[in-house]
Order: structure tokens, then sequence, then C-alpha cells
């Protein structure tokens, strides 16, 4: 009968380790969107400028490069994102080919005790990487309006409405990877 009860607390630790090993990886997945959702929230001023031209050069750049803006703290951001998943980021570097952030993060909390010796101690880490990748291309540009094509579906942008409001989602995806 002992057995049986060692054998059910040792299932009961590793599920509390693979609990803490969900909560680290869910930590990472968000500060990585968040720091990469940073980085294309900053490209927001350039890109209407851009639509206000009707520079489709500009605009071009803008979907494939996300701009140059250095605006913003993503790298803050993802560890806001971290810690209110009660997590620590250990690191977080843009990286240097599409635009995106690799971010490393350890868990506070621990494992938790258990039978299984040194479980106390034991903090969960985890890695994610996101980036920003256009979801767009600029078309033509009209007598008011500018023609993109997001997706495999026609978008009419007019930057001069009344009505219009920039969402950058429209434009780019932002997204995990491996």
């Amino acid at each position: 009968m002992a057995a049986l009860f060692f054998l059910a607390f040792a299932f009961f630790a590793v599920g509390q380790a693979s609990v803490t090993r969900n909560s680290a990886q869910t930590a990472a997945d968000s500060a990585a969107l968040a720091a990469a959702r940073e980085r294309r929230d900053a490209v927001q001023d350039q890109f209407l400028a851009a639509l206000a031209a009707g520079d489709p050069d500009l605009l071009g750049r803008l979907l494939t490069t996300v701009g140059t803006v250095d605006r913003g703290d993503p790298c803050g951001t993802a560890r806001q994102f971290a810690a209110d998943n009660d997590a620590t980021t250990t690191r977080c570097d843009a990286l240097s080919g599409p635009v995106g952030y690799v971010v490393d993060v350890v868990t506070r909390g621990t494992v938790g005790t258990s039978v299984v010796d040194g479980t106390e101690n034991v903090r969960a880490t985890a890695t994610a990487t996101a980036v920003v990748e256009p979801r767009c291309v600029f078309r033509d540009k009209l007598a008011a309006a500018l023609e993109f094509t997001c997706d495999h579906r026609e978008v009419t942008i007019d930057p001069k409405a009344g009505n219009f409001r920039l969402n950058l989602a429209t434009f780019y995806t932002v997204h995990l990877t491996k």
C-alpha cells in the first residue's frame, strides 16, 4: 500500500513539474508576442504619414522592413508580460533576420515540495520567438484611396476619410515561430 501512495505522489510531482513548465512557456510566449507587437506598433506614425502622402515606395519599404523606428521599449514590454505571468525575463534580443524578438524566461515559483528530492528549488525555463511579418502588398494609388492586397484579398484604404482609423493588424501579422 505504501508503494501505491509513493507512486501516486510521484505522479503528482510530475504533474506539478508539468504545470510549472507550461507556466514558463506561457510567460515566454506572451512576452515574445508583446515585444514583437510593440515593435510593430512603433511604425504607426510612419505608416500614417506614408498613407497620407500616398507614397508607394515608403509604403513598400514599411511593409517589408516594418519601418526603421526604434520607438518604444519592446523588451520592457516583454519584461512586464513575463512578470504578469509570474516569470522573469533572462534574455530579450531583437532578431537579426526577420523583425522580431527572442525571449527567455524563468518562473518565479518553483515546482514545489514533493516526494522527489530537490523539487522545492527547481524553476522552469522557456524560450519563445515572435516575428512581425507583412500581410499586404501595395498595389495601386487611386484618386483618393490606396489599394493593397492583404492575405489574398483586396483592401482599399482612404486615409483622408473622416472615419479612417489605422489598424496595423490589417497590414502585419505578429506570431510565434520556432
